[in-house]
């Protein structure tokens, strides 16, 4: 059994090459591929896929735990993540044989982070028609700094610039002070830029509202990477440049949050084409989807577009129409992650083999 501490996690995940991650970001298109494929088959019988409810318990103390199982038949997984009622979230995703035989455990919080950032990768490295020059990321976490890693890992001959925006200053000091020295030092092409809406309302409200109304206009790709209850910027801010878009939508989980106007949802193709990794999960928890009337029809998981068997699918969308990406994470994303990374730290000797 091989034990990866969040440490070593870390430093296993940012030093990834881009045949490393071309790897995940194919075993990952494989998997959802799998489960869109077995979702859409009436018999249970023949899954290879198992995801049951994750569950949650609440102590007396106020400390949350959720529990996430899920089975892919070749291997089990299990992530336990706590939300304690004073201090950090702490987490462990744990691996088993079919036999129930433990083969590893994982930090969970920056596999999480990596593997939603993957799920929005999967669906950008199909849009092929989207210029990728100016990316605009909203958040300033674990997330935002991933979606921003794995893009420049995938498309380091596309990107010019790199935009975060962010609420507070604090958290995007932190941003700023760790993480910008690293890239820069390794996409010196790359131009990195972060400002919040709280250091420029200081200047006045017109003063963020200006800036970002440009950045907006200038952008090709938004990601989205916030637990927002209100939307983060209005559909008119990209109508002032109208062009096709990618935004994806990863940081809102809950009915009552939305990261997005309802505008912005349906800018898709005919209001009709809203990407989504899982449509269940995604009706029941996605605030934006809730509150513009979705149904499912309007709806096509990402996986659709990596067909067993079949050659991966492109999205073109109609002129004027953008790509729209809605994520709530599942239980089989992590599975897929987990023993891909175990495979590596082995084969790297990062982590702690130990018998059990």
């Amino acid at each position: 059994m091989r034990l990866i501490s969040e440490k070593d996690l870390a430093h296993l995940l940012r030093h990834l090459t881009p045949a490393q991650t071309q790897q995940l970001l194919q075993d990952f298109s494989q998997g959802l591929g799998v489960f869109s494929a077995e979702s859409s088959t009436p018999s249970r019988s023949r899954k290879t896929i198992h995801q049951p409810l994750r569950t949650s318990i609440v102590t007396e103390n106020g400390d949350t735990s959720l529990f996430m199982p899920v089975s892919d038949t070749a291997t089990t997984g299990i992530k336990i993540v706590t939300v304690p009622a004073q201090g950090r979230i702490e987490g462990v995703i744990n691996v088993l044989s079919p036999a129930g035989r433990l083969l590893g455990a994982l930090s969970a919080a920056e596999v999480t982070a990596f593997r939603t950032a993957l799920a929005t990768m999967t669906l950008l490295t199909r849009c092929t028609s989207i210029p990728k020059r100016q990316l605009i990321i909203f958040g300033a976490g674990r997330q935002a700094e991933w979606h921003a890693r794995l893009a420049l890992l995938l498309f380091p001959e596309h990107i010019a610039a790199v935009t975060f925006v962010n609420r507070g200053q604090d958290r995007l000091d932190g941003l700023c002070r760790e993480t910008f020295p690293q890239l820069r030092e390794r996409y010196p092409q790359v131009t990195f830029n972060a400002y919040s809406k709280e250091s420029l309302q200081k200047n006045g409200e017109e003063s963020y509202e200006t800036r970002l109304q440009a950045d907006l206009a200038a952008s090709d790709v938004i990601f989205c990477c916030t637990p927002s209850t209100e939307p983060i910027f209005p559909y008119a801010y990209l109508q002032r440049a109208p062009k096709q878009r990618f935004v994806s939508l990863i940081g809102s989980y809950k009915p009552h949050m939305r990261e997005i106007d309802s505008d912005t949802l349906l800018s898709g193709e005919d209001g009709r084409r809203i990407y989504v990794d899982s449509k269940e999960a995604c009706l029941e928890e996605s605030g934006e989807l809730i509150a513009a009337k979705v149904t499912a029809d309007q709806l096509v998981e990402v996986g659709e577009l990596f067909v067993p068997g079949e050659p991966f699918k492109d999205v073109v969308p109609p002129l004027g129409a953008n790509v729209v990406f809605k994520c709530v994470g599942m239980g089989i994303m992590d599975l897929i992650v987990a023993k891909r990374l175990l495979a590596l730290a082995s084969e790297l000797g990062i982590g702690v083999d130990v018998e059990f």
